[in-house]
């Protein structure tokens, strides 16, 4: 039987795909990870605006993701933490919000100056929420990860797999080549959830979020704490939502430059363009290692990733698309030797080990104090095996605001070890305690600007609803200690 969809987003513009009756998808595989679907209805053509209709949207929207995210990853089998179903929640109360919390996709609804959004009507918001829960599922070590660029690579994440869940339909790719032969023009395309937008904008017109994000930009990557906590409608600003346009940028623009590259530009090499892209972006958040420069270590891995699997064929691509947003990634320095370490070379069998006097000697060098955790694990990059040694420590958050006197964050700062001459060596560069300390504090200090951290279990109002906390980050008591832990991803902006 048939449903009414949009594949985009309900305020995409009179260019964009607009509502079309299709056949519905099929149930996933009982083999492949898939979702339990709240307040189902009966199929059949039903009116925007109705829960019949929110409910085939929402699930078609949530199934195109994943078709998106398995055209370049592969089948998806188990979703964090091993789960095999997660909760679709098409409308889950009211709010202009939609989040992932590891145990559902959940959307709202909010009727604002006489007219009702609804966040899970919108493939946009949609397919950005199952993002998080995609790059969750190989990239579970992120969740925690205590820095600005590993959160707003999060929320960037979740943008990309909204263009290309976009770019998987024939019928979007067609109507955006009538608008730019070229992707060199703002389109419906690569911005997403104008329909959110629109209504954050009839609330409260000079916020950050009134605009919709923007891949197709000219943002210039700088320190984010170096950046001002608050703007207008599109300002770059020190919020992860924000921050990420500038990676999301550097994704759009390497779609474009390998479509450019095509001996005919149609929608069939516009699809092979994006899905290219897609599969170097989900090989480099693969093999990344956490650090403050993210955005730098996932385009650095994208690189190696097209040499082993493209024979560099995209490299220069890559480069340009992150230079293009300031972001300079010089690939073959992280697989350069940089110091050597006292010991021998490091083991790489099944497992990887570094001699007592290495551990040492990095332990000293990275300040490691009483408490810190040095851990080995093997890892492989461009076809060679490295030993990653990875520095656990908590970092107090007593400096960022009164009332996280006492609290701390948890980070794991990662150290590749090779081999030089026999010897074992630091790869890439070695962490400093100092910059560490300062990017966690910086990202805290932004979550609390933002209204993003339940300080003292008293969570921060928000604007559109004030019954619905908009935090991503709790304090909880782990070990005896009070310690900064995320909640969840949401998509309201920080609102």
């Amino acid at each position: 039987m048939s449903i009414n969809f949009i594949p985009n987003d309900p305020s995409a513009g009179s260019t964009a795909p607009g509502l079309r009756v299709q056949a519905k998808h099929a149930n996933r595989p009982s083999t492949r990870a898939d979702f339990t679907l709240a307040n189902t209805q009966s199929e059949g053509i039903a009116a925007p605006g109705t829960a019949r209709f929110l409910f085939w949207q929402c699930r078609e929207a949530a199934l195109s993701a994943v078709d998106a995210w398995e055209a370049v990853a592969g089948n998806i089998t188990r979703w964090q933490g091993n789960r095999r179903r997660l909760a679709l929640r098409q409308d889950a109360g009211v709010d202009l919000n939609a989040y992932y919390d590891r145990t559902s996709f959940s959307f709202f609804h909010q009727a604002v100056s006489g007219t009702t959004y609804y966040s899970g009507a919108s493939t946009d918001v949609v397919s950005h929420e199952v993002g998080h829960g995609l790059l969750d599922s190989i990239r579970s070590d992120l969740w925690d990860a205590a820095f600005l660029e590993t959160g707003a690579f999060h929320e960037s994440f979740g943008d990309c797999m909204a263009v290309l869940t976009a770019l998987s339909d024939r019928d979007t790719r067609v109507k955006l080549l009538a608008v730019t032969a070229t992707l060199k023009k703002a389109n419906f395309v690569e911005a997403t959830a104008e329909n959110l937008s629109e209504a954050i904008r009839r609330l409260v017109p000079n916020h950050n979020a009134a605009e919709p994000r923007h891949a197709f930009n000219t943002f210039q990557f700088q320190i984010p704490e170096t950046l001002p906590a608050t703007g207008g409608p599109g300002a770059l600003i020190n919020e992860v939502h924000s921050f990420g346009m500038i990676f999301s940028g550097c994704f759009y623009d390497l779609i474009a430059r390998i479509f450019a590259a095509q001996s005919s530009r149609t929608e069939a090499t516009l699809l092979t363009s994006a899905r290219t892209a897609g599969a170097l972006l989900v090989a480099g958040a693969k093999t990344a290692l956490i650090a403050p420069r993210f955005f730098q270590a996932v385009g650095r891995a994208m690189t190696l990733a097209d040499d082993e699997r493209n024979a560099g064929r995209n490299r220069d691509a890559i480069r340009l698309a992150f230079q293009q947003h300031n972001v300079m990634l010089g690939s073959n320095a992280l697989l350069a030797p940089a110091a050597v370490l006292a010991g021998g070379a490091p083991s790489l069998g099944r497992a990887a080990a570094l001699k007592p006097s290495t551990r040492r000697d990095l332990a000293r060098r990275l300040r490691a104090g009483r408490g810190d955790r040095l851990t080995v694990r093997p890892v492989e990059l461009c076809g060679r095996r490295f030993a990653c040694v990875f520095h656990t420590r908590r970092v107090s958050l007593t400096p960022v605001h009164r009332r996280l006197r006492g609290v701390s964050a948890v980070t794991s700062v990662p150290v590749l070890i090779g081999d030089s001459g026999g010897s074992p060596a630091v790869m890439g560069e070695l962490p400093d305690a100092t910059t560490t300390e300062r990017e966690v504090h910086a990202f805290v200090d932004s979550l609390v600007q933002n209204g993003q951290l339940d300080l003292d279990g008293v969570p921060p109002a928000s604007p559109s609803n004030r019954a619905v906390p908009r935090v991503t980050h709790r304090i909880r008591t782990v070990g005896g200690q009070k310690t900064l832990q995320r909640v969840r991803f949401h998509c309201g902006g920080h609102l």
